[in-house]
């Protein structure tokens, strides 16, 4: 089976490229999602049998309210331009990654299911890369339901990896928090601060256990759309604590920056289709997540 992964210098691509070696990694510049003609004539030369979409622009709460436009525009585009010359070239398999902002903001059920997509508009402060993501979701529901082929999505938590040199600077809380963590250490201050007020509940999954999902899924021919979440969901202040823990920085206090937007209060979803689909899975612990980034990061000039 011939696959292509899209994004494969990202936190999920650098793990996943490790598991499917076989896989064709292009790099930005091979490939330019960006670029209809370019995309067209790659796809056709490529005569790929799967299609692995996790290629995307993404980044921090802050920074998304900052560009909004941007957030909308580069997603809606890359999204709808492989989606469409994945299926003209002949590809019978995608899978599209999304995430767990596109879900209603107003909901009151929780853990969230799947069937609730649509239920509702996603948190304004997220409000462009969200629909952005919902949309894709609808255009590969399309395809599947129009032309009889496999095109599914996954809808993974919050993330936490290694973060790619042109993703630095526009990362997720825990990867932020790390950074924070290592900086305040090396510059022997006494406290770190975050945004908001602490109280917004989440999940968080280490990258390189939402690849070996990923993997699962396209070798084993599986044909749904659902979750990808472990059952942990923190408070904003009690995963900072437990980061202070793991990496041996309990000295160091915590102040929160109350003007800053704390986002969409709870998110947590149902993965009752993902047990079912995969029910010998295993997430790596936050904490042991946690000091694994930590190690390596701190062995970094930051």
């Amino acid at each position: 089976m011939k696959v292509l992964i899209t994004g494969a210098s990202g936190m999920v691509g650098q793990e996943l490229s490790k598991l499917m070696p076989c896989a064709h990694c292009p790099s930005s510049s091979e490939l330019n999602l960006m670029n209809p003609e370019a995309v067209k004539d790659f796809m056709e030369r490529g005569k790929f049998d799967y299609v692995i979409h996790l290629a995307a622009y993404v980044g921090s709460l802050h920074d998304n309210i900052d560009n909004r436009t941007l957030y909308f525009d580069q997603n809606i585009l890359m999204n709808t331009i492989i989606t469409k010359y994945a299926y003209e070239s002949g590809v019978k398999n995608f899978l599209g990654i999304l995430s767990t902002c596109i879900y209603p903001d107003n909901i009151n059920s929780f853990p969230i299911k799947e069937e609730s997509l649509h239920n509702g508009a996603p948190h304004a402060d997220l409000m462009s890369y969200a629909y952005a993501k919902r949309s894709h979701a609808v255009q590969l529901t399309a395809y599947k339901e129009s032309f009889d082929v496999n095109y599914n999505y996954l809808i993974p938590c919050n993330l936490f990896g290694l973060v790619s040199e042109a993703h630095k600077g526009r990362s997720h809380y825990v990867n932020d928090l790390i950074h924070k963590i290592i900086l305040a250490k090396k510059n022997n201050e006494s406290a770190i601060t975050l945004f908001g007020d602490g109280s917004p509940l989440r999940q968080f999954m280490y990258a390189g256990d939402f690849a070996r999902v990923i993997s699962h899924y396209v070798n084993e021919g599986q044909t749904g759309s659902f979750n990808v979440a472990p059952e942990i969901n923190l408070s904003v202040n009690q995963i900072a604590l437990l980061a202070l823990k793991a990496c041996d920085a309990e000295h160091l206090s915590i102040k929160y920056d109350s003007s800053k937007p704390n986002g969409q209060h709870r998110k947590d979803v149902d993965t009752t289709a993902l047990k079912e689909s995969m029910p010998s899975l295993n997430f790596l612990d936050l904490a042991a997540g946690i000091r694994k980034i930590y190690d390596i990061e701190s062995s970094k000039n930051v």
